[in-house]
Parts: structure tokens; sequence; C-alpha cells
């Protein structure tokens, strides 16, 4: 058999992004770059075909930034998807929306934040990392803020994929159902999803090659800015997370620092939790023997650097 023979068939590919709020015009950029890496990708042979499916969470439709950049000239994709949802489903509500609306016959769908813009080769170098059936889920790299947490260097194995930038086989979203939109509505999904991709078998890896402007921001203490809501769910996953895998110790310790916290924030999401321990309705805890649940220094990986000045 020829070198030719033996590579894996090419992937169709799916992209698809969920929208809040964002400006016509910051759609318009994301879509320019999203659709400039599909034709790359579809140029060298990397995919067959591409969809684009978008979501929007906003309280009127933003769709407009769209349809302007399909109408400067011939579209890459084969078939663009726009749903309004009429509600703010979060990212993991959004997405889970998209996975079951659009068309499921997609190799593999490429998860990705409309804050973002795409290099030229970023589905081509994604979409190689499928090429070894044991990789589930392939993780791009951030710029300029990359993310700190640690990847082996060889094998591009890590603990779990940021959902601002992966590409996913559609057997992992039909086996594990997709993300946790139940228990997670904005941050951790993307945690808890890699996380339960690892329990079924499959590797999730980083590809730095795979290379995406994220538009993050450092305030001046060298941490990333996040608005009040992003607080508020992040509290909410250092607890739900360590519970579901299996590390209540972890869970009750956060959940008394937050209960000890001097911001409203942390205050008001510590009630929550506290009373949903009393009543029962934690989630059921999986992961006993630790095999993917990893919790270091209050991260879900161990980190090769941090943005903050100590």
């Amino acid at each position: 058999m020829g070198e030719a023979d033996a590579r894996p068939k090419s992937p169709s590919v799916r992209v698809q992004t969920v929208l809040y709020e964002n400006a016509a015009r910051d759609v318009a950029r994301f879509v320019a770059g999203i659709s400039a890496a599909c034709a790359h990708a579809l140029g060298s042979g990397r995919i067959t075909s591409a969809d684009l499916a978008i979501g929007d969470s906003s309280a009127e439709p933003v769709a407009s930034g769209v349809e302007e950049v399909l109408a400067e000239g011939p579209s890459t994709f084969a078939r663009v998807t726009y749903l309004h949802f009429g509600a703010n489903l979060g990212s993991a509500g959004g997405h889970n929306r998209l996975f079951a609306a659009t068309d499921a016959d997609a190799d593999a769908v490429l998860v990705v934040n409309p804050d973002t813009y795409a290099s030229p080769r970023l589905v081509s170098e994604l979409v190689a990392a499928l090429e070894d059936p044991s990789v589930g889920i392939v993780e791009a790299r951030q710029l300029p803020l990359e993310h700190p947490k640690a990847y082996d260097p060889v094998t591009g194995d890590v603990s779990w994929a940021s959902g601002s930038c992966f590409l996913v086989r559609k057997d992992v979203v039909e086996t594990t159902g997709g993300f946790d939109a139940d228990l997670f509505f904005l941050h951790g999904d993307d945690v808890d999803f890699s996380w339960r991709t690892r329990l079924a078998g499959w590797r999730v890896v980083h590809r730095p090659t795979a290379r995406i402007f994220h538009d993050k921001r450092l305030d001046e203490r060298a941490v990333i800015r996040v608005s009040e809501r992003e607080r508020e769910q992040s509290a909410l996953a250092s607890v739900l997370l360590p519970w579901r895998y299996s590390r209540q110790d972890l869970a009750l310790e956060r959940l008394e620092q937050l209960e000890a916290a001097g911001d409203e924030i942390s205050r008001t999401v510590a009630k929550e939790l506290r009373a949903r321990v009393h009543a029962g309705t934690m989630p059921e805890p999986i992961d006993p023997d630790h095999r993917v649940g990893e919790f270091v220094g209050g991260e879900y990986a161990r980190h090769r650097f941090s943005y903050a000045s100590t």
C-alpha cells in the first residue's frame, strides 16, 4: 500500500460558534478569518467540505455581520445555518443546541468563540492531529495570551481543551452527549467535556501550530479581565468540578473559601451551593480512581507559567 493510500480519508468539518451581544463588525471579522482558514484546508485537501453554524443567544439577532461577509463573494462554506435562540443559553447550551439542530454528517466539529480570528492554517493543523485515531479533541493555541496550562511537548497530551477553540470528532459528541449544560452554563463546561472524553477512551491534545487570536486583555495587575458573570460561573465550577470528579474534600474546602470571601459574588454562589449540598442535588460523582480529574493549586491542570505578577 502506498503512502497516499495509507493516509486517513480527509474529514468534513462543521464550524460552530455561539454569539451573545456581539457587534456585527466583530462577527464579520470572525467569519472572514474562519472562512479563510477553511479555504486553506479545502485547497490543501485536508478537509472535503466545510459548513458554518451560528447560534445567537442575543436579545436581538446580529446575523447581519454574517450576511455582509458572505455577500462579498463565493462562500467557502457549503452551507451556512443561523439560529436565533431567543434566550441566553450560555456557551454549553448554545453549542449543544447547534450539535442537535445542524447536520450531523460532518466528521468533526470546530467549536470556536466569536471573539477570535483564525490564522490561515488553523483548520489544516487541527485536522492533522485527528489523523491519529486515539485523539478525540484537539485544541488550538490562543494568542496573544496563550493559555498557561501544561501539555506534553512530544505527544501534545493535555488535561483539558479550552472551548475557545477546539476540534472534536462527531463520535465523541455522540458518545459523551456533548457539554453538560445543566451543570455548567459558561465556565467549566469545556473542562468537564474534555475529562468525560478522556474517560471514554480518547486523548485530548494541544496543537501549538494551530494558532488563533483570542481577544482577551490583561488588567493593571497582569490578570485577565473577566466580567461579573464570568466570575460567578468560575466560582460555581470551582466547587462543582471537584465534586463531580470524586474530590468532595476539595469541593467542600473551596466552598468554605467562598463563604469566607469578602465579595458579594462569592458569598451568593456559596449560598446556592451550600443549599444544593444540603438538598442532595450536587452532581453524581464519577472518576472514583482519579484517572482524569486534575486539581492543582485551584486550577484544572498543572500550569507552565502565570500572568499574575505574584
